[in-house]
């Protein structure tokens, strides 16, 4: 009778018990015991009937012959993750995707989207030079770019509207500045824009609370705050100024003002969309920005995003995690004041000021008065033009 013909005929309920076996130490010493009765020869026979590998099957008759401990550590069994095999993986992905990386529009949540395509991120992984194609497959680059915070499901639905044929050499021209921004410690770097109104009352915002809080259907009121901020993106410092009108050219160059009260540097650079009060045809904007380098002896640099794009502006998460963070009705302003007080970002708390001067609306300079300043303090990029200014005191 062959080795297999008997296995059949006479362990055939121990080949089962085995099969149906999933504790492993008690699968080892079944396995070696069923070799030591039927004798070493019959290691490939048993192996092929009950669907192990010949090795593993060798392993167990030595370790039941030998009475040896069973030692089995599945933290090192099977393939390392990718991270583990390359550690520094995930700091060139972010490092890659960075300038392309920007926040919901509708402010639905704090998630990154990026609008980089899988294979785009691996050649540039690969122009790194210190990995080799096919180091890691793209759905397993897809998949830790999900899990790293990059989500790419939501692109087409918040692509922007339009896109102006300055659009690629804008963004270039702001990863060259803020790269040389943050290279030089003479240089502050902060982010600039101003909220939508933020409705006073016993209105809800979508907000959450642990309790139960009951407010009104309608939001049908005048009364509201409309904040303006600034995120200083060396020290990670968020500032909210809560105007009760929109704020004025004037007002926002005066926030910018009591942010430069305190800080030393010979630049200052600003990165803002160009929205109706701060755009780079703006004259009384940059009237008030000639002033106010004066009067601090510093450089003023403008760095717009390009139009229909103002979502990938830093500051633009800061307003996502503050639209998150309403769990209670803002039924005054020390109520708003006092939950913005509480929105740390990295760690550092934000500092809030309620601004109470009233600022005139509608302030025009003509063009005779601008060409005092046009190639002579406001000194605009060629090739951008209202898109890249810098800013130099009055002589």
């Amino acid at each position: 009778m062959s080795i297999p013909q008997k296995l059949e005929k006479c362990y055939r309920n121990q080949i089962e018990n085995i099969k149906s076996e999933k504790n492993r130490e008690a699968k080892v010493k079944q396995i070696g015991s069923l070799v030591l009765d039927v004798g070493g020869r019959c290691i490939s026979a048993i192996a092929k009937m009950t669907g192990h590998c010949r090795k593993f099957v060798k392993m167990c008759f030595i370790i039941v012959k030998n009475n040896l401990e069973i030692n089995y550590n599945k933290n090192k069994c099977g393939r390392k993750k990718i991270t583990e095999k390359y550690p520094q993986l995930e700091e060139d992905i972010r490092i890659i995707i960075k300038e392309h990386t920007y926040t919901d529009p509708h402010f639905q949540t704090e998630q990154l989207f990026c609008n980089l395509t899988i294979n785009q991120v691996m050649d540039a992984l690969l122009k790194i030079g210190k990995y080799k194609k096919g180091f890691i497959s793209r759905s397993s680059l897809g998949n830790l770019l999900n899990k790293m915070g990059y989500n790419l499901k939501k692109v087409k639905r918040n692509k922007p509207l339009k896109k102006i044929k300055e659009t690629d050499a804008i963004f270039a021209n702001v990863k060259l500045k803020k790269e040389e921004a943050l290279n030089d410690k003479n240089i502050a770097l902060i982010s600039i824009d101003t909220k939508d109104k933020v409705v006073i009352g016993p209105y809800s915002r979508k907000g959450k609370s642990r309790l139960l809080t009951e407010a009104c259907d309608h939001e049908l009121t005048n009364n509201c705050l409309i904040p303006f901020g600034i995120l200083d993106l060396k020290t990670n410092q968020p500032y909210f100024y809560n105007f009760i009108n929109k704020p004025t050219s004037e007002a926002i160059v005066d926030c910018i003002d009591d942010y430069l009260s305190d800080k030393l540097c010979t630049k200052l650079m600003i990165l803002l969309d160009n929205g109706p009060d701060n755009s780079g045809v703006r004259t009384s904007f940059l009237k008030s920005l000639v002033d106010l380098s004066d009067k601090y002896q510093i450089e003023i640099e403008l760095v717009y995003y390009p139009p229909y794009h103002s979502k990938y502006n830093p500051i633009e998460r800061l307003w996502a995690r503050l639209e998150r963070m309403w769990g209670m009705l803002l039924l005054s302003n020390n109520i708003c004041n006092k939950v913005m007080s509480s929105l740390t970002w990295k760690n550092v708390k934000a500092k809030v000021k309620y601004i109470t001067k009233e600022y005139p609306k509608g302030i025009k300079y003509t063009k005779e008065v601008m060409n005092n300043y046009e190639g002579v303090n406001i000194h605009r990029n060629n090739l951008l033009k209202k898109w890249s200014i810098l800013i130099t005191p009055l002589i």
